[in-house]
């Protein structure tokens, strides 16, 4: 019988030049803050209808619970039910924050999550170098 469900890993590396305590503790204080992960938490409207995006349905409706570990200077978000159920995790290091998502694809909905998942990590992309500008000069430099 066949899997119904496939699970795909995406991962983003985001250079940093911070110390990885103060860029993990900028991260932690900063994960409610809609100025900076704008798009991502705020409810964007997308048609006639007022129905609401799925980045705000995600955040909004999905989200289980936030994790957090000092010891390795990570952060994990459970996301529950429905299309994008998964993990998310973003991990400082010494010159890099690693964003990981685990989602679960499922049957029909395999093209409609992978145009959201790459949605939403474009929007957390975004969000990090408003969080840390100095880096987003520099990265366009190189």
């Amino acid at each position: 019988m066949r899997n119904l469900f496939d699970i795909v890993r995406f991962y983003y590396e985001f250079p940093l030049n911070e110390p990885p305590e103060d860029a993990f503790q900028k991260l932690i204080e900063s994960i409610d803050d809609t100025k900076v992960w704008r798009g991502h938490l705020d409810i964007r409207r997308i048609d006639q209808n007022n129905r609401e995006s799925i980045l705000a349905f995600r955040n909004k409706k999905q989200m289980e619970w936030i994790g957090r570990r000092k010891e390795d200077l990570s952060m994990m978000i459970k996301y529950g039910t429905g299309p994008l159920k998964g993990y998310q995790v973003f991990q400082v290091y010494q010159d890099k924050i690693l964003i990981r998502m685990d989602i679960k694809m499922r049957g029909l909905w395999y093209p409609f999550t992978r145009f959201a998942v790459s949605h939403i990590l474009e929007g957390e992309i975004n969000a990090l170098y408003r969080l840390f500008p100095a880096n987003s000069f520099q990265e366009r430099i190189k």
